[in-house]
């Protein structure tokens, strides 16, 4: 995984502190590089709301209050996950407008904290970008645009909304590139993201119109594989 960039957005600078080493805490403790930004309003936060992949938001600031302040960032940055924070339970209900991931509530308790973090964790599987071509063009293609992946021995072809791209990759090279949790191998030649399955019933995998039968060699390991990302993945991506 890249650096993850964590906003924690405050107007009490006590507050902001004391938050500050939680979360510093907690992300060394899971092993990830890191960085943490440090923002005393919500009109703060929005300046750099492109670069940050998880922000801890207060609910009551003045001027931008926590809840605009997440409506603008969903509108800017889609992809970062929100934890509200608070210390009235009675308005965590506003913070299902912003599609808050998580709630932590004042005073912060480090567990809490923790929580919060590794739940927005498995949120960002397959965010990675590959490169492969279509019409002779280089695109970077989001990991979990992917539907499956087709191979042809020298080359692979991506599905990808409909559309195939071309990359010059063994599958051998495409199992290690892309992430683990979120493509498991049906056969030789079908490299599947599990968050693109439709049904898995008998040994058949549909995606989309795509009927891929699993092969006896690799079944197993694909049924441990699809019933781990359901448990753990399936809605929270």
């Amino acid at each position: 995984m890249d650096r993850l960039r964590i906003g924690i957005c405050d107007d009490e600078e006590m507050i902001l502190k004391k938050l500050h080493g939680l979360v510093e805490q907690a992300v060394r403790r899971i092993g990830l590089e890191f960085e943490i930004l440090a923002f005393s309003s919500g009109k703060d936060l929005l300046r750099q709301a492109e670069k940050l992949d998880l922000v801890f938001l207060d609910i009551e600031m003045p001027g931008l209050d926590g809840i605009e302040a997440g409506r603008m960032l969903c509108r800017i940055n889609s992809e970062c996950a929100i934890i509200m924070a608070t210390g009235v339970e009675e308005r965590y209900k506003e913070a299902f407008h912003v599609r808050a991931l998580r709630f932590v509530t004042k005073p912060f308790d480090s567990s809490e904290i923790a929580e919060a973090i590794e739940a927005c964790l498995k949120r960002r599987i397959g965010l990675k970008t590959v490169e492969a071509y279509r019409n002779r063009k280089p695109y970077q293609v989001c990991q979990r645009e992917i539907a499956y992946v087709i191979s042809y021995g020298s080359y692979v072809e991506l599905m990808v909304r409909g559309k195939r791209f071309r990359k010059e990759a063994s599958m051998e090279e495409m199992e290690k590139l892309l992430e683990p949790r979120l493509f498991s191998r049906a056969d030789r030649k079908y490299l599947v993201n599990l968050g693109h399955v439709d049904d898995y019933k008998n040994g058949i995998v549909t995606v989309g119109e795509e009927k891929i039968k699993a092969s006896r060699r690799r079944r197993k390991e694909f049924e441990r594989t699809y019933i781990e990302f359901d448990l753990e993945y399936r809605g929270k991506l």
